[in-house]
């Protein structure tokens, strides 16, 4: 799904027939019957603590994914602890009274399975990937680090190190300074600007009482999310998570701690060029969106970023890398956000051709809005889409990834029906959010260029 895959997304309209189940009762869907979808059925359950929990059963193999997402990211931080949600990440595996620092690795990689986890603006989100037949363990593991990590002083100022060299690899990084950057003078004055790592300044006076007060505010069950896809039965999962979490309490003052934010209006061209030791230019353009919220732009968009930028039949690969060999590399895609989100065209190309590259982007836009898209182009676009989508949904962490991705945003109501959206688009809505969405007046542009040596350093003195 290119969506998702770009970010790390997408989803469906829910129409609630009541189950059997622990809590709240839990829904399943009439759109659960829509054929051939890799996220369907599934069963979506909250327990009397709030907690959600999201099952869908996948018996081609003994195997289960087990998530726990939280809604806060980087977007719900106070200026002094930029960077404290992924922070905290970093100290999720890192020991708990019932598991030594080590001791959950240990215990996941002995019986045949792994974990990780992941930050973004919005969530974040902890899993575990193992043997079906230990998915209570999974879960336990989770849970046991959600509720009890230790933070030992000593692994604080270790993966204080870690992230200092995450955020140097980032700054050598030109993509991910383009995209740092840009998110800067697109949404000033907003918690979108902020960096997920944070600076190298603001995490060092993060402090064990503040991972602590983080762990308080923010990660309690009606807060969460518990995705699990795989090898199980939905009742005995729902049942078991029932029973873990019981003394699990709620905290009804948490929408209360969520930092809120209007996106302002912006309008006219903006940008920014860097040096750096690279041996070609970097270059991106991005325009605003309106992301998820508006879900007929967000699908249509998509589409367009196919259209453009996506394979080398794309209009842009075509013109740029075969026909006038300006570029290198060129691609387009979305990136959506719960209030607003991006549309980028990014390429790699000699400094020389900068100019020409953006000009000829701006032209391609037009193109789009004056001209509507031939059917066979159309075709092919929504067909690689829809491709993106099932490839991007193939094993069971992919799926628990997808739907604990749209849930956490609150967009479930999406991902599901996302094949029949993108067959819906027409060649006439691809003109209209061509013309609405991307203003030729009204965008950024960020270039990362080779870094020329001084006079001394050519002589080296």
């Amino acid at each position: 799904m290119k969506i998702f895959n770009m970010q790390v997304m997408i989803i469906m309209m829910l129409t609630m027939t009541l189950l059997s189940c622990a809590g709240r009762k839990s829904a399943t869907t009439e759109s659960q019957k829509i054929s051939g979808s890799p996220i369907l059925p599934y069963t979506l359950t909250t327990l009397d603590n709030g907690l959600n929990v999201l099952v869908k059963e996948v018996h081609s193999a003994p195997i289960v994914a087990v998530y726990l997402w939280c809604n806060t990211g980087s977007v719900n931080e106070v200026e002094s602890m930029h960077g404290i949600s992924h922070f905290y990440e970093h100290m999720f595996f890192k020991g708990t009274k019932k598991r030594g620092v080590g001791e959950i690795d240990r215990a996941i990689k002995s019986l045949g399975g792994y974990n990780n986890a992941f930050t973004s603006k919005e969530y974040t989100a902890y899993y575990v990937v193992l043997p079906s037949e230990n998915f209570t363990l999974a879960f336990d593991v989770l849970l046991d680090a959600i509720r009890n990590s230790s933070f030992p002083e000593d692994e604080i100022q270790k993966e204080l190190g870690v992230i200092k060299e995450e955020i140097n690899r980032k700054e050598d990084n030109p993509t991910g300074k383009l995209y740092e950057e840009i998110f800067k003078v697109l949404f000033p004055g907003t918690p979108y600007a902020h960096p997920v790592l944070g600076t190298k300044d603001s995490i060092s006076g993060i402090t064990r009482d503040n991972f602590k007060n983080y762990l308080k505010s923010f990660y309690v069950p009606n807060n969460m999310t518990a995705v699990v896809v795989g090898d199980v039965k939905t009742k005995d999962v729902i049942a078991e998570i029932k029973k873990l979490t019981v003394d699990w309490k709620p905290d009804t003052e948490v929408e209360n701690r969520m930092i809120t934010f209007d996106i302002p209006k912006r309008e006219g061209i903006c940008g920014f060029t860097l040096e750096k030791d690279v041996n070609m230019s970097y270059v991106m353009l991005a325009f605003r969106t309106a992301g998820y919220y508006d879900q007929k732009e967000n699908i249509t968009l998509d589409v367009v970023s196919s259209v453009l930028g996506e394979g080398k039949s794309s209009r842009l690969y075509r013109r740029f890398v075969e026909d006038e060999q300006i570029a290198s590399s060129v691609q387009a895609f979305i990136y959506p956000l719960k209030q607003s989100g991006l549309f980028v065209i990014f390429g790699t190309m000699d400094r020389h051709n900068v100019q020409a590259f953006k000009n000829g982007v701006l032209e391609e836009i037009d193109r789009l809005r004056e001209k509507t898209v031939n059917p066979d182009e159309l075709l092919k676009a929504k067909t690689m889409l829809k491709a993106d989508y099932q490839f991007g949904n193939e094993t069971n962490a992919d799926i628990g990834q997808t739907l604990g991705h749209y849930i956490t945003l609150g967009y479930l109501d999406n991902v599901a029906e996302y094949e029949q959206n993108i067959e819906a688009v027409t060649a006439n809505d691809i003109s209209f959010y061509a013309s609405q969405s991307l203003n030729p007046e009204s965008y950024a542009i960020g270039v990362i260029n080779q870094r020329i040596p001084t006079d001394r350093e050519v002589r080296g003195e």
